[in-house]
C-alpha cells in the first residue's frame, strides 16, 4: 500500500521564471467575487420568463 502524502500546492511561475509559493502571494480583492457569468445566465432567464408571459398573454387575448 502507497504511503499517504499531504497535499502541498505547487509554486506559482512569473513571466520571469521566477516562482512564488501560494501562501506568499496576497489575497485577491473580493470586492468583485461574483463572475460576470452568473448575471448573463440571470439576465437570460428574465428574458426567457418575460418571453413566455408574452407569449401566454398574446395567446389568451387572440383568443378571448
Amino acid at each position: 500500500m502507497q504511503e499517504e502524502m499531504p497535499y502541498i500546492p505547487l509554486a506559482v511561475t512569473g513571466p520571469d521564471g521566477s516562482t512564488t509559493e501560494q501562501a506568499d502571494l496576497p489575497m485577491p480583492e473580493m470586492k468583485f467575487a461574483r463572475p460576470l457569468g452568473a448575471w448573463v445566465i440571470v439576465g437570460a432567464l428574465f428574458v426567457v420568463v418575460v418571453g413566455l408571459w408574452v407569449m401566454v398573454a398574446t395567446y389568451f387575448s387572440i383568443h378571448a
